[in-house]
């Protein structure tokens, strides 16, 4: 493969990443920069080596000569620290692996450099986090609100306020605006923590962790492009950009985007990381937001061939298996997941999974239980906990569930429809319309939303907004849709329309005739329009609708067969 100076000017950038996110503890950040790392096509520096590219895969390559870049203004910080404070920075770093977050802190309490000062804050605010998380109660316990603060963030933020007012933001430690904007997210203002992540990624944009904040934190897709091009505006060279283009499809992927540009973009990136586990999973959510499972299944496969031992998104995977019914090979997930480790919120989720597809809700909210123990903040199991709770008629538990899945990422679907679905139950159609609104926001090219809307509206009376909705679902339908035909006749019927009443009536009929399925609502479609017909007196159509209707209650089959008597007995007249 030719030399390519942009791929090589990524890879230098993103094994600095790697180095300088580990050094931090940064793990998520630096593991996402390994992986992009190893899943980069690769690039040969020495054409010569064209012939030989194997040998020059394996040759050790002196430290000199590494693609490390010089221009790296993260790893030149490191790599000049004094000796002193970079053995204050390790001596931390030691202790912060060993999880003594306050013995890390204290070691660093005199630290100057950007480094030592974030690793020192980040320390405290971990500290915090654990101690918050011992006090907790179980999931779903009496005193577990979700709402517990962290001790140590005034003083982390008084510290940051301190750090900030003697200096321009771009001369700050860009790892100190990603702690704050964390932070300032952690206490709900989110506003003042986008700006925060903002101006750390435009001074480093390849931190993942502060991106993932970022995306999780932008609510409304037109100000997620808008944040993203502020971004962009500030930065110049090829791997800055390529991490811009990342994030926009994360974004697209998250706001459930389906465009043939969304899928360019796509594959463009997977030409320059061809093995790049995260982005062939972004590709495989996008299926999976589109119904399109048998797509997403073969993306999942493939990607399990290339990393057999990988559970980042394997949960997602189970939800696929369980939506195509096919228990078999959710069972060998489940027992492959567990082999590799039985302690991670992914496994508890795919077993929770399988539970759940053999009806065994109770085992299922146990492992949802499990997960959430490990990890608060995994969505898919507050939602998925909250569809078991929807199974056993628990509506609270259920709504519950729900509104922890929404304060952990409100651009979450199911967990805005399943809080609509569960107010429904519970007959609060006030509030269940506005989390169906919500939901629409986010779906808004769902035909089962805007049928749920019709339901809403229609019992809050509101009949003319329930025709829209309706509608709106018909349109959205990729072949007539009965249901929503003969529930638009009815909402006709009661506004007084005859002639709408029936058109639809008439179009459930049709339906029944070209797809030649009986249900009920084509059988009531037959006896309306027998009836109808009897009225305007066509005999001859009365009784062909009323003289094949076979399926219904026996009080309608002996109306029909009324109708066909008569409307023969004035045939034959």
């Amino acid at each position: 493969m030719a030399s390519d100076p942009n791929i090589h000017l990524l890879e230098s950038r993103l094994r600095g990443a790697t180095l300088v996110l580990s050094q931090l503890g940064l793990y998520n950040g630096a593991k996402w920069a390994a992986e992009a790392l190893s899943g980069l096509k690769p690039v040969i520096t020495d054409p010569a080596a064209n012939s030989d590219s194997e040998d020059y895969e394996d040759e050790d390559v002196d430290e000199s000569s590494s693609s490390e870049t010089p221009d790296d203004p993260q790893l030149i910080a490191l790599q000049f620290l004094s000796p002193k404070e970079k053995d204050r920075l390790t001596l931390a770093k030691t202790y912060y692996d060993c999880k003594e977050f306050d013995r890390a802190a204290h070691v660093l309490k005199r630290a100057q450099s950007g480094m030592g000062k974030f690793l020192r804050l980040y320390s405290l605010y971990l500290s915090g986090e654990k101690k918050k998380e011992e006090e907790m109660e179980g999931v779903l316990g009496q005193n577990d609100s979700g709402t517990t603060p962290n001790t140590n963030t005034p003083l982390i933020l008084k510290e940051l306020q301190a750090e900030f007012e003697h200096k321009k933001p771009k001369d700050v430690n860009p790892m100190l605006h990603y702690l704050h904007g964390l932070i300032l997210l952690k206490q709900k203002c989110t506003d003042a923590g986008i700006v925060a992540l903002t101006q750390s990624l435009k001074l480093y944009p390849y931190n993942w962790s502060c991106w993932s904040e970022l995306l999780s934190a932008l609510n409304k897709l037109d100000e997620a492009h808008s944040v993203l091009d502020d971004i962009s505006e500030h930065l110049a060279d090829f791997p800055a950009k390529t991490m811009v283009k990342i994030a926009r499809v994360v974004v697209n992927q998250e706001f459930f985007q389906q465009f043939e540009e969304l899928y360019r973009q796509l594959d463009e990136l997977l030409t320059i990381f061809p093995s790049f586990a995260f982005l062939k999973t972004q590709k495989a959510l996008i299926s999976y937001h589109a119904l399109e499972y048998q797509d997403a299944e073969n993306l999942f496969d493939e990607i399990l061939v290339q990393d057999p031992l990988r559970l980042d998104d394997l949960d997602t995977y189970s939800n696929i298996l369980y939506v195509m019914e096919k228990k078999s090979k959710l069972s060998y997930l489940a027992q492959l997941a567990c082999a590799i480790d039985k302690f991670r919120p992914e496994t508890c989720c795919i077993i929770a999974n399988y539970y759940s597809l053999k009806f065994e809700h109770e085992k299922a909210i146990m492992y949802y239980r499990r997960a959430l123990t490990l990890n608060r903040n995994c969505l898919s199991a507050w939602t998925l906990m909250g569809h078991e709770f929807v199974e056993l008629k628990n509506s609270h538990a259920a709504i519950e569930s729900y509104r922890r899945a929404v304060d952990t990422n409100n651009k979450d679907f199911k967990a805005w429809y399943g809080l609509g679905q569960a107010y429904e139950v519970l007959d609060m159609h006030v509030y269940s319309l506005y989390y169906y609104q919500r939901a629409c926001s986010l779906k808004p090219l769902d035909k089962r939303i805007w049928q749920a809307l019709g339901d809403c509206y229609q019992k809050l009376e509101k009949l003319k907004d329930a025709v829209k909705c309706y509608k709106r679902a018909l349109q959205l339908s990729d072949q007539g849709d009965v249901v929503i035909h003969y529930k638009l006749a009815l909402l006709y019927e009661e506004l007084n329309d005859i002639p709408k009443v029936y058109e639809h009536m008439k179009a459930c009929y049709s339906e029944e005739i070209m797809a030649g399925v009986t249900c009920d609502e084509t059988s009531r479609a037959r006896l309306w329009l027998a009836k109808y017909e009897m009225e305007e007196r066509n005999w001859s159509n009365a009784y062909t609708y009323a003289v094949d209707l076979n399926h219904g209650t026996s009080q309608e089959l002996e109306e029909a067969r009324s109708i066909a008597r008569e409307a023969r007995n004035r045939l034959n007249i």
